[in-house]
């Protein structure tokens, strides 16, 4: 019997193309085995298969690095497709109509699909209008990914709301009495007062499906006031039942996340800050001056749900802070680790040098009295690094390694 080996290099749910995979290779008789590459550098153990595919998601580093792993050590025995590796490459149409093969991932919480492909809008941030195209109703229905008996459903359509025929497709949802995760978020421009009443007859849930949570998302503080305008239309779906996605690190400034941020702290909606992955040829694009406002009203800033995704903000700005000025602002670092994580503001202080009360001094030019003995004890090779990259940028983010802070496990699918 013929070994088809299928590597998800760095999904966080079920990937729906492997598992489409899955059932073209077991409908002709083939043994599919899934494996998940792990995070670990260089080669990884070789699996005998006929054939080896893989997907990636994501175009970050840490999948470039797991892909290039898996391309040294099966070379060209490995074809390699999904978003964080191409936007042109795709299933083809016959197998792309197949139905999931949920089994691969011994998953059965959700089923997971698209009823809609594509976006009229043209986000820079976004892979989709380059991927998708424009918003299109393509041959899928609820039948076509979701099992018998099975009442979750993950929706992964682009821009839902946007579509011509939304209201017959939420109308279904209803009819069928679905729990429905919607996973990319909902254009809240689109949310009219009808489309609002239907939303409101559907069980929406959160990705764990563990309570009632419904998204939305706010990219730019120029649309704040579609907020505005329908704040009744979000407060009637229910008290700490909508989340807010709010991507940042692309092209706002400091200010403008401030505007979208308090807005959501005075609606008392909860805020997800998703920090911008890198797509394929679309760095991030800070403005500079991107500190311009005084820092301390952004600190002060509480939510009343999701403060551990809050604190990765607030790393990510204390980061930034060390680039641009040279030193950490003490005030900013005292908030960072003023719930969670006490003991590791003991590391910065230990590290008086390296800190600052005067905001927006820059320090680049003067190196902190303990520089020499810190980055003498990086070893050979990240001093290299640093010299590579003039330093900065790299101690701030050592900085967070060596106090525990260089990994975050929440994502928006655990929300």
């Amino acid at each position: 019997m013929k070994r088809v080996i299928l590597h998800d290099i760095d999904s966080h749910i079920p990937n729906l193309a492997l598992m489409k995979l899955s059932t073209h290779y077991r409908n002709r008789g083939w043994e599919v085995r899934l494996l998940r590459v792990p995070r670990a550098k260089g080669k990884h153990p070789a699996f005998e298969g006929d054939l080896h595919l893989a997907s990636a998601v994501f175009f970050t580093d840490v999948s470039r690095a797991r892909l290039q792993a898996l391309q040294d050590t099966y070379g060209n025995r490995i074809e390699v497709g999904g978003s964080g590796f191409s936007l042109e490459k795709r299933l083809s149409p016959d197998i792309d109509a197949l139905f999931p093969d949920y089994s691969l991932y011994d998953h059965s919480l959700y089923a997971l699909g698209f009823l809609t492909r594509g976006c009229n809008k043209r986000c820079s941030f976004c892979v989709v209008p380059a991927k998708e195209g424009r918003l299109k109703r393509l041959a899928y229905s609820f039948d076509d990914f979701v099992p018998p008996n099975q009442r979750n459903v993950m929706l992964l359509d682009d821009n839902l709301l946007a579509f011509s025929g939304v209201e017959s497709l939420l109308e279904e949802m209803i009819r069928r009495r679905y729990a429905v995760n919607f996973s990319q978020t909902l254009d809240i421009a689109y949310l009219s007062e009808e489309k609002a009443a239907l939303l409101r007859q559907i069980d929406y849930q959160s990705a764990r499906f563990s309570n009632r949570m419904i998204y939305f998302s706010l990219n730019y503080a120029r649309t704040n006031h579609h907020f505005a305008d329908r704040r009744d239309l979000l407060r009637a779906f229910g008290e700490d039942c909508v989340t807010v996605v709010c991507i940042y690190g692309f092209d706002t400034s400091l200010s403008e996340d401030y505007q979208r941020f308090h807005l959501l702290r005075r609606f008392r909606l909860i805020p997800f800050f998703q920090e911008y992955w890198p797509i394929r040829g679309v760095p991030s694009r800070l403005p500079a001056p991107f500190f311009d406002m005084d820092l301390k009203l952004m600190i002060r800033l509480t939510f009343r749900a999701n403060g551990y995704n809050w604190e990765k903000y607030l790393r990510w700005l204390n980061r930034r802070y060390f680039e641009e000025f040279g030193r950490f602002y003490r005030p900013l670092v005292e908030v960072i680790f003023r719930y969670n994580y006490k003991h590791r503001l003991q590391w910065y202080l230990d590290r008086a040098d390296w800190m600052t009360d005067e905001m927006y001094r820059d320090f680049r030019d003067s190196p902190p009295g303990g520089a020499r003995t810190f980055l003498a004890g990086l070893g050979t090779g990240r001093q290299a690094g640093l010299q590579a990259s003039n330093g900065i940028r790299e101690i701030a983010a050592i900085f967070d390694e060596a106090a525990g802070m260089n990994s975050d496990p929440l994502t928006r699918a655990s929300v």
